[in-house]
């Protein structure tokens, strides 16, 4: 059986006191205007929606299957799991055919994600995360008469002066997430998109077993000489304040990170900058927020409507724009949005023209591999006495495993 249904064996009981319950990890400053906005958005369409946040989103999936075995599950969920996983999990509610028909907005590596095995829709998207995005304090490298790094080569000579200037060049947070965007942001910038699809999403044991996979997980790891001993006690949001107190001057983390920024009154070009990762131009590796709603038929038509709400082009945007994303409909208006989401919706539309837009590993592989990825990647950086080809071993063990 597989680990998600597992954990699922006992299914929906009673429903919530308001009409629906949104239960999902938003508890940044940014995140928690954006789902004040959504249920604002809810009251004025008429959708009584309570919201309850937990902090860290491993932690949201252990409470959402913790409800579910209690009989009293949310009826929707903030989640990163792809659809399929809770479709064979638990029952699904199906949003109608209204909601299917504003699917034509999305891009189709959004929408593809979205419904159930019998293609009836289930989930709807709020926006879309850019992942491969390396934020910079404009502030700090201006003092020092230094410029954003382009490359990996240029980015380890800067941030070995910044170090020798007694300033920390990499903030990062203690989740393995955080540890995953930086090392893919290596894959991607160094071995390129080919080689991230047949070792990482393919799992080509060659691949994971060469000498290229042991030189990036071991560049991977030197960037650890960059960051520091607190790393273990913050997340996300706790990286990106050191950038905004002038104590850090890089962050490698997705776009969310721009409501930060925007909510602090910093200013793109001027405050910081949003740039690809080293190596990482014209690659837009991306992950959308996505609600999953689940089958609770006394519920459905508030579900519906909730559904359809979010999806409409002035609610979407506004999402997003408070969130530090950029909105997930193709006709979206971005007049409102700053420097660095015009510049990810602009390389998000090419991407898609072109067909090489890179959807994250989270809504590729299964709940087993991925969590196995993300464990020997955190070993991995932790421990110094793991060696490159152990980590190798492990990781193409993590990759082969099949829920």
């Amino acid at each position: 059986m597989k680990p998600l249904a597992l954990a699922m064996l006992l299914l929906a009981g009673s429903a919530p006191a308001a009409d629906l319950e949104l239960l999902h990890a938003w508890t940044s400053g940014s995140e928690a205007a954006m789902v004040s906005e959504l249920a604002a958005a809810a009251r004025r369409g008429g959708v009584d929606l309570k919201t309850t946040a937990v902090a860290g989103a491993s932690n949201a999936n252990t409470l959402l299957k913790a409800r579910f075995l209690s009989g009293h599950p949310p009826t929707l969920a903030q989640t990163d799991k792809p659809l399929r996983i809770w479709a064979e999990a638990v029952p699904l509610a199906d949003l109608g055919q209204d909601v299917s028909a504003l699917f034509a907005t999305l891009p189709h590596a959004v929408a593809s994600e979205l419904r159930d095995a019998a293609h009836k829709p289930a989930a709807v998207p709020l926006n879309v995360h850019r992942l491969n995005t390396l934020w910079s304090n404009q502030r700090l490298l201006r003092a020092h008469g230094l410029a954003v790094p382009q490359d990996w080569d240029a980015f380890h000579r800067t941030a070995a002066r910044l170090r020798a200037q007694g300033l920390l060049p990499l903030a990062i947070g203690s989740s393995a997430g955080q540890k995953l965007s930086l090392f893919v942001a290596v894959v991607l910038g160094r071995a390129g998109r080919d080689f991230f699809e047949r070792a990482l999403v393919q799992a080509d044991p060659a691949l994971l077993a060469g000498a290229r996979m042991a030189a990036l997980l071991q560049e991977f790891r030197s960037l650890k000489a960059y960051t520091d001993a607190g790393q273990v006690s913050r997340d996300w949001a706790g990286a990106t304040a050191l950038l905004l107190q002038g104590k850090a001057v890089f962050q490698f983390t997705g776009d969310w990170a721009n409501g930060e920024f925007q909510k602090a009154g910093w200013q793109p070009g001027v405050d910081y900058d949003c740039t690809a990762a080293p190596g990482n131009a014209g690659l837009h590796y991306f992950e959308f927020d996505r609600l999953v709603f689940f089958a609770q038929p006394a519920r459905l038509g508030a579900q519906q409507k909730l559904a359809g709400l979010l999806l409409q082009p002035d609610t979407s945007a506004k999402l997003a724009r408070l969130k530090g994303g950029i909105p997930v409909r193709r006709d979206a208006d971005l007049s409102g949005f700053n420097a660095c989401a015009q510049r990810s919706a602009a390389d998000f539309r090419a991407g898609e023209a072109r067909g090489d837009l890179v959807l994250s590993l989270s809504a590729r592989l299964g709940e087993s591999a991925y969590g196995g990825l993300r464990d020997v990647l955190s070993a991995y950086w932790a421990s110094e006495r793991m060696t490159a080809p152990q980590a190798q071993a492990r990781l193409a063990q993590a990759l082969r495993q099949v829920d």
